[in-house]
C-alpha cells in the first residue's frame, strides 16, 4: 500500500465489465477493496452487454466461435475493431457480431482516410488566411458540428458510446463529406485565387476541429492525418476536445438546409431510381406553398443544388393557393412531393419515357410478387405464432416497405403516361 504505483493507480475511476460477473468478481472487488484500504476501488462500474456470435451464442473455445482481436486488428485494423464494438454496444444488449461486422469500422475509417487525403491533395499553391469571411454553408457545418459535439460529449460522460459512434459516423460521413466537403468544390472550381485560398483556409480549420471529434473512437487514423495538418501543432492526443459554442449554434441555418438537402434527396433519389448518369442534367420546376418562408434558400443556393444534385436548369414559381396534390404537371415530368413545395422532374430530357416505363412496369411485377409471398407468409397463422417476434416484425417491416414502393413506381408511370 505504500509504494508509488499503488498511490498513483488506486484507487481508479471507472471498471468496465460484462453483467455476467457483477457478483462473481466485481462486488468481491469492492469488499477486499474496501477491507484491506478503507477505499472503494473504483467510483463507476460501466456494464455492458456480452459478445456472442452471430447466432447469439457466447463465444467459448469448445464451441470455436471466438474471434482473435490480434486476427482482427492484422485484417482491419485496431481503429476498425474499437469503431466497430463501440457503434453495436448499445446499454442493457448483447452484442451478436462474426468478422463481417468490422467492415463497419473499416470502411468508416477509410472513409475519413480518404476524404482527408483530397482536402491534403488539393493544398498546393493555397495560402491559408486569417479570419476568413465564412459563408452561408460554412455556418451551417460548424453549427452541426457544434451539434454533433454537444451530442458526443454528453454521450460520453454517460457511457452511451455506441449513441457518440453513430453520431460520429453521421455527421462525418454524412454532414461533412456528403454535403459540405462536396460544396465546396464549387470554390475550387470556378473561384478565384482569393475565394480558393478563403475555403482552403475553412476546411482544414474544419477537418481539424472534426479529428478532434471522432479521436476517441478512431484514434490512430485521426493522429496520423492530425499530424499532416499545416494549420495545427502537437499531437492530436494532447489537443482538447471540441466545446460546444452558442456562437456557432444556429437552428434557423440548419433548417434552411434541411429544407435544400430534402430537395437534393428527393432528386437524387429519383435520378437513382430512373438510372440517370452523373453526367446528365434534369430541368426543375419548383413550385412552393403560398406559407413556405424559404424561398431564398433554393434562390440563394442554386449551385449547390446542381453541384449536388445533378440539375440543369430549374425554376421557381410560388402557387396561388395550397395544393392537395400534384398540379399542373407538365409533360415528361415526374412530380414529387416536399415540406411546403413540389418539384416536377423533367426526367424525360434525360432518358427515354417509354424504355423507363417498361423498367417501371417490370418493377412493380416484381415487387407484387414479393409482395404476396410476404402477405402469405403473415397470414399464415402458424408463422406469427410460432416465428421469432423480431422476425415478424422484420417481414411486418419489409411488406410495409414493398408496398410504398409499388405505390411510388404506380405514380411515376402515371407521370410518364
Amino acid at each position: 500500500k505504500d509504494t508509488a504505483d499503488f498511490r498513483k493507480y488506486y484507487p481508479t475511476t471507472t471498471l468496465v465489465t460484462a453483467y455476467d460477473i457483477i457478483f462473481f468478481w466485481v462486488s468481491r472487488m469492492i469488499m477486499a477493496g474496501l477491507e484491506f484500504t478503507g477505499k472503494a476501488p473504483f467510483r463507476d462500474v460501466y456494464i455492458h452487454g456480452l459478445v456472442r456470435d452471430k447466432q447469439g451464442r457466447k463465444m467459448s473455445k469448445s464451441l470455436g466461435n471466438g474471434l482473435d482481436p490480434l486476427e482482427l486488428v492484422d485484417e482491419y485494423g485496431a481503429d476498425a475493431l474499437k469503431f466497430t464494438l463501440a457503434f453495436m454496444c448499445a446499454q442493457g444488449q448483447d452484442i451478436l457480431i462474426d468478422k463481417e461486422s468490422f467492415k463497419l469500422g473499416s470502411k468508416f475509417a477509410n472513409k475519413v482516410w480518404n476524404a482527408s487525403r483530397y482536402i491534403l491533395m488539393n493544398l498546393e499553391g493555397r495560402n491559408l488566411i486569417e479570419n476568413p469571411e465564412l459563408l452561408p454553408v460554412d455556418r451551417w457545418i460548424y453549427s452541426r458540428l457544434d451539434s454533433a459535439s454537444r451530442f458526443m460529449t454528453d454521450a460520453f460522460n454517460s457511457y452511451r458510446f455506441n449513441d457518440a459512434a453513430q453520431r460520429a459516423y453521421e455527421y462525418f460521413w454524412n454532414e461533412f463529406c456528403d454535403w459540405y466537403v462536396e460544396a465546396t468544390k464549387i470554390s475550387f472550381r470556378t473561384g478565384d485565387d482569393t475565394e480558393k485560398d478563403r475555403a482552403t483556409t475553412v476546411l482544414l480549420d474544419v477537418l481539424a476541429e472534426s479529428l478532434r471529434l471522432i479521436h476517441p473512437l478512431l484514434p490512430f487514423v485521426t493522429e496520423e492525418i492530425y499530424g499532416k495538418l499545416p494549420n495545427v501543432k502537437g499531437l492530436l492526443i494532447n489537443a482538447p476536445y471540441p466545446e460546444p459554442s452558442a456562437d456557432r449554434s444556429n437552428p434557423s441555418l440548419e433548417e434552411d438546409f434541411s429544407v435544400l438537402q430534402e430537395l437534393v434527396r428527393l432528386v437524387r433519389t429519383l435520378r437513382s431510381e430512373c438510372t440517370v448518369g452523373p453526367e446528365k442534367k434534369v430541368k426543375l420546376l419548383v413550385r412552393l406553398e403560398p406559407s413556405f418562408t424559404r424561398r431564398r434558400v433554393f434562390e440563394e443556393n442554386g449551385e449547390i443544388l446542381r453541384l449536388l444534385a445533378g440539375v440543369g436548369d430549374f425554376n421557381l414559381e410560388t402557387m396561388e393557393a395550397p395544393s392537395d396534390g400534384m398540379t399542373k404537371r407538365q409533360g415528361g415530368a415526374i412530380g414529387l412531393v416536399g415540406r411546403g413545395f413540389e418539384v416536377q422532374v423533367f426526367i424525360a430530357d434525360a432518358v427515354d419515357p417509354k424504355v423507363l416505363q417498361a423498367k417501371f412496369l417490370k418493377d412493380v411485377e416484381k415487387d407484387k410478387k414479393f409482395q404476396n409471398s410476404l402477405e402469405g407468409k403473415l397470414g399464415n397463422p402458424n408463422f406469427i405464432q410460432n416465428a421469432p417476434p423480431q422476425l415478424v416484425a422484420e417481414e411486418q417491416e419489409k411488406l410495409a416497405e414493398v408496398r410504398s414502393r409499388i405505390s411510388k413506381l404506380e405514380a411515376y408511370i402515371r407521370d410518364l403516361a
